[in-house]
């Protein structure tokens, strides 16, 4: 009997447990593991079952499992719960290209040639011959199966275009290039009309093998939001402190976090154990 699964945007399509199996490997699970959790997911999923109820019960199932790599599982939900955490994710897109060599500046208002922008990140590149300049709008989601659109891109290269129209005028700031960074998925309507424009997209798996997890796996960006002890006050505490990334934690002794962050030496303890693990894990 075929088995049909709800996705978060409505839409239906089968059971496909192969892409739990890839989604398991790259988190770091052993093939071992990956093949337990399968078997014991095909055993409970059911006709009309949500992918939402598939990810927590593979995520509950990994935990027992393999603990770090169901923080690493969990990257996207992580990624989800920076806004109501108190950290805006511009700032974590931010913090993410100065890691890769880029400096960026913040929530800048800029005169157009029609109208002011704000711009949640102007990042600058330097390159052999001269510094490269780009206007980046991000966009967040705090639900699954939600997508940034063609309405995003176009409003994006809308403002990308009227700065540098001011710009040609003698008003305001060049851009080299823009970008429309999201921690969710894109459509295909903006992918096709970003390809046409030569507008970036940094969303999540796309580009392929270059997407925002991509360029947290790879350099082990993780928010603090990754881990199973910081509940939801710890991270008001943390984000007062502006501790975002996981290494915030662990580059820093136990009494200068409870000192910056007014958080329990007991629970920063279990904290920064996690932690430690888990940037262990990705390191392997």
């Amino acid at each position: 009997m075929s088995i049909n699964v709800v996705k978060a945007d409505g839409h239906v399509e089968g059971f496909q447990p192969e892409k739990i199996t890839r989604t398991l490997l790259r988190a770091g699970a052993s093939r071992e593991v990956s093949e337990r959790i399968i078997k014991e997911i095909k055993t409970r999923v059911y006709d009309g079952i949500t992918t939402k109820k598939i990810l927590k019960l593979v995520k509950s199932l990994l935990r027992k499992e393999e603990a770090r790599a169901a923080m690493r599982y969990d990257l996207k939900g992580a990624m989800m719960r920076l806004g109501p955490a108190g950290f805006p994710f511009e700032t974590f897109v931010a913090n993410v290209l100065e890691h890769y060599g880029y400096k960026t500046r913040l929530r800048s208002i800029l005169q157009g040639r029609c109208a002011k922008h704000e711009v949640d990140i102007i990042a600058e590149e330097a390159s052999e011959e001269r510094i490269k300049r780009y206007l980046i709008e991000c966009k967040y989601r705090n639900t699954s199966g939600t997508f940034i659109d063609l309405k995003d891109a176009l409003y994006t290269y809308a403002r990308f275009l009227d700065l540098n129209e001011a710009s040609e005028l003698g008003k305001g700031t060049k851009f080299d290039g823009v970008w429309l960074a999201c921690n969710t998925r894109a459509s295909y309507a903006a992918r096709r009309y970003a390809d046409c424009k030569g507008m970036r997209l940094l969303c999540w798996l796309h580009p392929k093998g270059q997407g925002l997890e991509r360029l947290v796996e790879e350099k082990k960006l993780y928010p603090v939001t990754i881990l199973p002890s910081v509940d939801r006050k710890t991270l008001e505490n943390l984000s007062r402190a502006g501790l975002m990334l996981v290494k915030d934690l662990i580059i820093r002794d136990l009494n200068t976090l409870r000192e910056k962050s007014g958080v329990s030496k007991e629970k920063l303890r279990r904290i920064i154990k996690e932690a430690k693990d888990l940037m262990s894990e990705a390191a392997s």
